[in-house]
């Protein structure tokens, strides 16, 4: 039975496709770029540490999946190929057909959806490690690296992975900035929240400062915390070749979020808290 038939048969018995993740979801049909490339800078045996062991499935975003390592250190995250995927069953219609089922628009789109983000995580390699944490970056099928990694899926299944043969990142394994805030404001411990928000606010000013600019800055999803130190784990939504945002406007942005988000949780510390960002932001005007 050819793919197009099979297809057919399925959409008709009413089968629908897998929910959550699964090994399909994260294999790519892409052919190595040049303009993909990076170089590490890890030595083996850092190599060996991160990928020597397994990772257990930790959750979604908008465009990876991803899993945590056993040692609790790292995060590799795994790119949703059906963002960037711009061939499928349509392939094999003949081309007026294939236009109807599939428009050029929509490969378009679809490419430019992976030419932005890839773009986003190079500029993150090349010149915000220290900022989000991020150790490797994989945009390329290759045979170098010469690595099998077991995967735990949401269903506690191990899954077997050539990452030669992937695309993915590895970052160092941060606590979301709303649980690790909480938690302090939980425990009263302001003085280390009031440090914790002002490391938040430092980051995206470095950033601001080379040039770069997040154009999704969303306190609940975008920041996690190594101790009290904040960096940047969405790293998808980079840009550096258009008008930046002023450095300011990115900090008052961030800082309503905060405020916000401290209102509901210790109202009575929010003063100080607004006086705090706010004079980092007037530092920056």
């Amino acid at each position: 039975m050819n793919k197009l038939l099979l297809f057919l048969v399925l959409l008709a018995a009413g089968c629908s496709r897998p929910q959550g993740f699964t090994l399909k979801k994260i294999t790519s049909y892409h052919s190595p770029e040049m303009r993909w490339e990076v170089s590490s800078s890890l030595s083996e045996e850092k190599l060996e540490a991160i990928f020597n062991q397994s990772y257990t499935y930790l959750g979604s975003g908008n465009h990876t999946y991803a899993f945590a390592s056993k040692d609790g250190k790292y995060v590799i995250k795994f790119f949703k190929q059906k963002h960037m995927k711009t061939q499928s069953w349509v392939d094999y219609l003949p081309l007026p057909a294939k236009r109807l089922f599939y428009p050029m628009e929509k490969v378009k789109r679809r490419e430019k959806e992976r030419k932005e983000s890839f773009t986003s995580y190079k500029i993150a390699y090349e010149k915000l490690r220290e900022e989000t944490g991020l150790l490797y970056l994989h945009l390329n099928q290759g045979t170098h690296l010469g690595y099998r990694l077991t995967l735990i899926d949401q269903w506690g299944k191990p899954l077997e992975v050539n990452v030669d043969e992937m695309e993915f990142l590895v970052q160092k394994r941060a606590t979301l900035a709303f649980d690790h805030l909480k938690a302090l404001l939980g425990k009263g411990e302001k003085k280390r929240a009031l440090k914790a928000i002002n490391s938040l606010l430092e980051v995206v000013a470095k950033r601001n400062q080379k040039g770069i600019y997040d154009k999704d800055l969303q306190f609940f999803k975008n920041f996690g915390f190594l101790n009290d130190q904040a960096i940047e784990i969405d790293i998808g939504e980079f840009k550096e070749d258009a008008p930046p945002t002023p450095t300011a406007d990115e900090l008052q942005t961030l800082s309503y979020q905060i405020r916000d988000f401290v209102q509901e949780h210790d109202p009575e510390f929010v003063e100080e808290v607004c006086v705090q960002m706010e004079n980092q932001v007037e530092a920056h005007r």
